[in-house]
C-alpha cells in the first residue's frame, strides 16, 4: 500500500469523524428545540381547531424525535475486537494494547468505509427530521389559515 493512499484514508477518517461529531451536536440541539416547541404546542392545544387533536399535534414531533434519536444512537460495531474487560480483580496486563502497524494499515479502508456508512445514515436521519419539521410547519399554517377563513365566514 502506498503512503499517499494511507494518508488519504487517514484524512478521510478524520473528516468523517469530525462530521459525525458535528451531526451528533446538531441532533442534540435539535432535540432541545423540538422539546421546547412541543411544550408550546401542547400548552395551547385548547385554542386549535377541533380537528387538530393531541395525537395529530404530537405525531410529527414523535417522528422527528425518532429520527433524531436514531441519528445519535451509536452504530460502531464491536465484532472482531476485544471488548473492554470488566473484571472484579483486574491486572494492568488485562488492558495492554498491542500496537501492530501492519494491522492498523490493513484496517484503514475498513474503518473508512464504516465511518462513511455511519455518516450516511446520520445525514439521512437528520434530513428526514428536517423535512418532516418543515412539512409540519407548512401543514400547520395551511390548517390554521383554513380554520380562520371558515371561522370568519360563520360570523
Amino acid at each position: 500500500m502506498s503512503k499517499d493512499r494511507n494518508a488519504q484514508l487517514r484524512n478521510l477518517i478524520a473528516g468523517y469523524s469530525d462530521s459525525i461529531r458535528l451531526s451528533d451536536l446538531k441532533a442534540n440541539i435539535a432535540v432541545l428545540f423540538v422539546a421546547i416547541m412541543m411544550g408550546t404546542v401542547v400548552q395551547f392545544r385548547d385554542q386549535y381547531p377541533w380537528y387538530l387533536g393531541l395525537p395529530v399535534l404530537l405525531a410529527p414531533f414523535m417522528v422527528i424525535f425518532l429520527n433524531l434519536l436514531i441519528c445519535v444512537y451509536p452504530r460502531f460495531p464491536r465484532a472482531g475486537r476485544k471488548r473492554f474487560p470488566i473484571l472484579r480483580k483486574s491486572n494492568p496486563e488485562d488492558f495492554e494494547i498491542v500496537s501492530d502497524p501492519a494491522l492498523e494499515l490493513a484496517e484503514l479502508p475498513i474503518r473508512c468505509a464504516l465511518l462513511s456508512r455511519i455518516l450516511y445514515w446520520k445525514t439521512l436521519t437528520l434530513q428526514i427530521a428536517y423535512i418532516v419539521s418543515m412539512m409540519t410547519i407548512v401543514a400547520a399554517a395551511i390548517l390554521l389559515i383554513v380554520a380562520r377563513l371558515l371561522g370568519n365566514e360563520g360570523t
